[in-house]
């Protein structure tokens, strides 16, 4: 995540201060600060409108596309503290005098909250199905524009047509712009770039896909992902997926998709050669460093796909000494060994070592120390796989010399929670530790 990019939003919700602290003196100051809250729920709600845009310069100004899913999911948790703090603490003052539409957007204000609300907590619980979120989360749009005609209406020591109120309503008409071109707009005139599916092949529980380009391709680097589309079966909704192949002279793009979920389910069985696709992108920033400083490539599972690519490109980017650990739970789950050992015979400078844990061997920090020599200073490592994986090795790896700056990672899911399932468990284990500490107070009273 690029700092630059979160000052600029850590701006744009306190700018409103600049109005609403002189009119602290005149008027009560707690219902002042929930209107102050109100205002920034809708402020970062239509940041985060904009940010679901993919918009070119996206990345640039906020970061990979990974981290910007990341920030997402983060600013809509904000937003909604906002407005239920906005709902508990009074925001009504006396001597106001709301117009025709105040009553009404009063009660729409309410609608937005709870129906916000709801929506929000569907996309932090992950276990709610991938397609039916992704459904609800389509009205988010709407319930924004509820909040907005809320603002733009209700009662308030300010007119819409202040600075102030021209300020906030010019984040709410960029969400529900960006709502329109999601919704409508982009999906009447999709953009992309259009393939033919030429191969299809079923690697163990893997799919791999090469597709041809119908005119133009993407051009890509190695490492970033796009989001595919294919038309009919339905599977015209589109899903992001590593690209695993370097770029190639005839602009065929590969991916290599692993049966995760209901879609990649779908596809494994309905995808066939023939079929027409679009592609999107690409997006990421995860690509090898300029230099001849050596580097650690740890793939887990699927999680190896970024770096076939990184693979096939050695041959026409020399680079330092790479060591790629492909970490494997059984020995047949290795569907791309025999590739990357023929792209480390090509390459010279490559060396491949499956970690299989079926064997009861696992990747450890001090493993991936020992093979550099101990010296870490100069090593950038890239990793793709679980989370809990990656932050282990990462602590690890920084504890004995490696900078943080260049442990190289992408957010291995587009979606994931706010660590309620985390939370769930400390509470039980804690209420179970209340109930037997309480039982062992009363055997030692009664005794």
């Amino acid at each position: 995540m690029r700092i630059f990019g979160l000052i600029l939003i850590a701006l744009a919700g306190l700018v409103p201060l600049y109005w609403f602290v002189p009119l602290a003196g005149s008027r009560d100051a707690g219902a002042l600060f929930s209107q102050y809250i109100g205002s920034l729920a809708l402020i970062l709600m239509g940041i985060n409108q904009f940010l679901a845009t993919r918009a070119p310069g996206l990345e640039t100004v906020i970061g990979p596309l990974d981290r910007i899913y990341v920030l997402h999911k983060w600013l809509g948790v904000v937003a909604m503290v906002c407005l239920g703090l906005h709902d508990i603490i009074d925001a009504e003052m006396n001597g106001l005098r709301g117009g025709p539409l105040a009553g009404i957007a009063e009660d729409l204000g309410e609608i937005s909250l709870y129906g916000l609300l709801v929506l929000v907590l569907a996309s932090v619980i992950t276990f709610i199905p991938y397609h039916l979120w992704k459904w609800s989360h389509r009205l988010i749009g709407i319930f924004f524009f509820l909040g907005a005609f809320h603002f733009f209406f209700i009662e308030k020591p300010f007119s819409s047509f202040d600075p102030l109120g021209l300020y906030i309503c010019a984040f709410c008409l960029l969400g529900i712009v960006s709502y329109v071109w999601m919704s409508v707009v982009r999906p009447m005139a999709p953009r992309g770039y259009r393939y033919t599916v030429a191969t299809v092949r079923h690697l163990g529980g893997l799919t791999e896909v090469i597709l041809n380009p119908k005119g133009r391709g993407l051009r890509h680097k190695p490492g970033q992902f796009a989001f595919l589309s294919v038309g009919g079966s339905g599977l015209s909704e589109e899903h992001p997926f590593t690209l695993s192949g370097a770029p190639r002279d005839d602009g065929s793009l590969r991916f290599s998709i692993k049966d995760l979920g209901d879609y990649t389910r779908h596809l494994r069985r309905e995808l066939s050669e023939g079929m027409e696709a679009t592609v999107t992108g690409p997006y990421g920033r995860f690509s090898m460093p300029a230099g001849r400083d050596p580097q650690v490539w740890v793939g887990a599972g699927v999680g190896v796909t970024p770096f076939l690519a990184f693979a096939e490109s050695l041959k026409a980017r020399p680079t330092g000494p790479v060591k790629l650990y492909y970490c494997v739970r059984e020995r047949d789950d290795i569907p791309y060994a025999i590739e990357l050992e023929r792209a480390a015979e090509e390459a010279g400078n490559l060396e491949l070592v499956i970690v299989n844990s079926d064997e009861g061997v696992r990747l450890t920090p001090e493993r991936i120390a020992a093979d550099l020599g101990g010296d870490l200073s100069r090593a950038h490592v890239f990793f793709c796989g679980p989370s809990a994986m990656r932050k282990t090795l990462k602590s690890g790896l920084v504890l004995k010399g490696l900078r943080a700056s260049r442990f190289h990672f992408e957010e291995f899911e587009m979606r994931t929670g706010i660590g309620l399932a985390t939370l769930s468990a400390w509470l039980w284990d804690r209420s179970i530790y209340t109930i037997e500490k309480r039982r062992e107070d009363r055997k030692q009273a009664a005794e």
